[in-house]
């Protein structure tokens, strides 16, 4: 990697790129033929290039400063600031969150929402080793993941992010902005609740942020927050940008695990990127519906490219998602509207019967997972979407991976879909047997493919020599879970029994 990473800047006229033409030429920078039409000039200064060209839009020119092993080129850097203003908007308070997605207008894949916390002491630094990356520009996956592991390194000075997805099939039957709407305000939940909000500066791109969200976002102002909800907002403020990167190399990687599975490959077709306007997605897409006349889970099905390749009309009309607020508690739809996820303060409430309770059980049914209540018996419909968007996160104990449950019900696509599935190290290590083994094996297949997330996670409580002690590993997985703000899964009813005296919820099996 080199000392110094390339940055790039918009140029607003000709009076600001003469001067900084006149600053090279004054530092004995040297000038170079150019090598495209659309290149204004090219000079070499130390080991960099420097290069002014005109884009496409607003009549602009940007200038781009390729990688240095000089410390002189921080000098050229922060002379270009001073005349031609930073890239992205400088930090206004203690900590940025920023919003982003990928996929939205992909024809393949899942919708990646992500969020992005960063305290401004890495501002300069981050912007400096990712800021130039663009997500408006086709590259392989290598280059996602290089730009990827370079914000990995930042989460050691305090970075944090947030991935969750939206599936196709969500995507083709619901209106899907009012579903990012709840997913960005759960991340918000998460990414606030241990930092002081009058310290905090939050943007989200504007994808038509719903009623819902804006009355969120005006409370997190009315408690200090800064609050900007702007259109292209990862051209302006890094937060912004960052979480665009995340999301589209997760959006990208999803893809490529999907290009090269057997299933899906077509002699003398490839995937392609996904968006519509691409010639070899196109051909993918009528190769295969030429020979299967279905669609597999990844295709969205609601795009008019679908309908005009099955020769149909497109009419798919989007309904409003089956989130019921009303089979939640209201001690925890008041505190998650207040900005707080507390898993502790989360029951059903059985449509049926009308009981509260803190768990409800899963049972197979018809290849399906249908969820019961736990006095009356009866299903409980649409608690999976409702779970999934509120909560989003799920810890299963041993007993969970040792029986096969997560992969039987994935295979289906139904209960667990999209859930953030947290592996703790204690059932890891309990899983090391054939049966575990083969588990974890299908859970990471179903992450590669963006079916789940999968997390490893630790806990505050340490190992002891009593760690092989049942009560003191129920207590470990169960603090994690707490820490984690996770929804239980257990086929264990002691584990069941002594999570719900530390106000766990639990899902059984």
């Amino acid at each position: 990697m080199k000392l110094i990473s390339s940055k790039k800047w918009i140029i607003e006229n000709n009076e600001i790129s003469g001067s900084i033409r006149e600053w090279l030429i004054k530092n004995q920078a040297i000038e170079k033929e150019t090598n495209a039409p659309y290149e204004i000039w090219r000079m070499k200064y130390y080991d960099a290039t420097i290069t002014l060209y005109n884009t496409s839009k607003d009549d602009k020119m940007t200038l781009y400063i390729t990688d240095s092993d000089y410390e002189e080129i921080l000098e050229l850097h922060n002379y270009i600031d001073s005349v031609a203003g930073n890239r992205f908007v400088p930090p206004s308070k203690e900590f940025l969150i920023g919003f982003d997605e990928a996929g939205k207008g992909e024809v393949l894949g899942h919708e990646v929402l992500v969020g992005v916390l960063l305290p401004r002491e890495i501002f300069n630094d981050l912007e400096r080793d990712c800021g130039i990356a663009d997500t408006k520009t086709k590259h392989a996956i290598r280059y996602w993941d290089d730009i990827f592991n370079k914000i990995d390194f930042y989460r050691s000075k305090g970075l944090e992010f947030f991935i969750e997805k939206i599936p196709p099939w969500h995507f083709d039957k619901y209106n899907i902005n009012q579903l990012m709407d709840l997913t960005y305000q759960r991340i918000l939940n998460y990414s606030t609740q241990k930092i002081n909000l009058e310290k905090c500066r939050i943007v989200i791109d504007d994808y038509g942020v719903g009623f819902r969200l804006k009355k969120f976002l005006n409370f997190l102002a009315n408690r200090g927050a800064e609050i900007i909800v702007i259109n292209h907002a990862d051209d302006k403020y890094l937060e912004s940008r960052i979480a665009s990167l995340i999301a589209k190399r997760e959006q990208q990687k999803v893809l490529k695990t999907i290009a090269y599975n057997p299933e899906f490959k077509l002699e003398g077709k490839e995937l392609g990127s996904g968006n519509p306007g691409d010639k070899k997605t196109i051909e993918w897409l009528t190769e295969w519906w030429h020979i299967h006349k279905y669609w597999p889970w990844f295709v969205k099905k609601s795009f008019k490219t679908i309908a005009q390749i099955e020769g149909k009309k497109n009419t798919n009309k989007q309904a409003v998602p089956p989130l019921n607020e009303n089979l939640l508690s209201r001690n925890f739809i008041e505190k998650f509207n207040n900005g707080k996820l507390d898993i502790r303060s989360l029951s059903i409430i059985c449509p049926h019967c009308g009981h509260i309770a803190k768990s409800i059980k899963l049972i197979p049914k018809n290849k399906l997972t249908t969820a019961v209540c736990v006095f009356c018996g009866k299903e409980i419909p649409n608690v999976a979407i409702t779970l999934r968007y509120y909560c989003g996160r799920c810890l299963p104990d041993t007993s969970v991976i040792a029986n096969g449950f997560l992969s039987k019900d994935l295979e289906n696509i139904k209960f667990f879909e999209n859930f953030t599935i947290l592996l703790h190290p204690i059932v890891k290590k309990e899983s090391d047997h054939p049966r575990g083994k083969k588990e974890l094996e299908r859970l990471g297949y179903y992450n590669s493919i963006g079916r789940i997330r999968l997390e490893e996670v630790s806990s505050l409580i340490k190992y002891s020599e009593r760690e092989n002690e049942s009560i003191l590993r129920d207590e470990i997985i169960q603090e994690a879970t707490l820490q984690q703000n996770a929804i239980l899964i257990t086929a264990d009813n002691g584990m069941k029994g002594s999570a719900q005296a530390k106000g766990l919820f639990v899902l059984e099996i």
